[in-house]
């Protein structure tokens, strides 16, 4: 018997799939499947992250081989085999026939319906959707799209808060590392790499992302790799602010042409930053 998965080895490779780490959550899915083969959840997951269509079936088939009236299985199967069918010979609808709609792994959402349900969050909106996960009524506005159908606001947060392991003191280490390693950065490029002239755009171009990549590699190993909501906001702020003073000192001594290189770093190295730290 296959031991038990990690207890947040699911919700973490869902919650990745949530926030755009595709690779991560199919990395985390396919361990937990490998762990624990009996979990439907992870099953479920694994189907809205794989690839090809091939797979998605594999992965629903799995799901009714261990639960044959699981609904989003039925659904997610039966739009997968509406795509390879429509791939294979595509024909449009009949005249006058009303389409189904349906999420890609989630249940069906039908144009019509007998009961009236108003979203939890909006109680004068009334909607047709629910949260596949509490059930809750959700509209179209707090509907979140997942590798597995749709969640509703408070479900995506709790999923999210089982993601992010990381602590506040991990947002003080990101600062203790950052700043002084910004503030080299930041007179480097202002007292050296300014010295380039109009050719530093060019420099800046290749330098700035590599700098900022190594800050948010070196908060990353500090923090022993832990998630932090924030922890890409906070870098990027201390490296800002750490090149604050010489752009200052540019404007004091009239130079305009000596605030190109610090304003590049600022710019490049924080949005890689944010992207190494989502």
């Amino acid at each position: 018997m296959s031991s038990t998965p990690e207890p947040d080895l699911v919700q973490q490779g869902l919650t990745a799939g949530r926030v755009g780490d595709v690779e991560d959550a199919r990395e985390l899915l396919t361990e937990a499947t490998r762990q624990n083969p009996d979990n439907i959840e992870a099953w479920l997951g694994l189907a809205g992250v794989v690839e090809s269509l091939e797979e998605k079936r594999r992965c629903f088939n799995k799901v009714l081989a261990l639960d044959p009236k699981n609904n989003e299985a039925q659904a997610g199967l039966a739009r997968v085999e509406q795509k390879l069918e429509a791939a294979d010979s595509p024909t449009p609808p009949a005249p006058g026939e009303e389409p189904h709609l349906h999420s890609p792994d989630g249940p069906e959402v039908t144009g019509t319906g007998s009961e009236v349900t108003f979203c939890y969050r909006h109680p004068d909106v009334e909607t047709g959707l629910r949260c596949n996960r509490c059930g809750k009524p959700i509209c179209p506005k707090c509907a979140v799209r997942t590798p597995v159908g749709f969640r509703c606001p408070d479900c995506i947060r709790e999923q999210e808060a089982k993601y992010y392991s990381g602590s506040n003191l991990d947002y003080v280490i990101g600062a203790v590392i950052t700043f002084p390693l910004s503030l080299i950065a930041a007179a480097l490029f202002t007292f050296i790499l300014g010295r380039f002239g109009f050719f530093i755009i060019f420099i800046a171009l290749f330098v700035a992302p590599a700098v900022g990549g190594f800050i948010a590699e070196a908060v990353r190993w500090a923090v022993r790799k832990r998630r932090s909501r924030y922890l890409g906001h906070v870098v990027a702020g201390c490296l800002i602010l750490a090149t604050v003073p010489f752009f200052i000192y540019m404007l004091l001594i009239g130079n305009m042409w000596g605030l190109i290189a610090p304003g590049m770093f600022v710019f490049l190295g924080s949005t890689t930053v944010l992207a190494r730290l989502r």
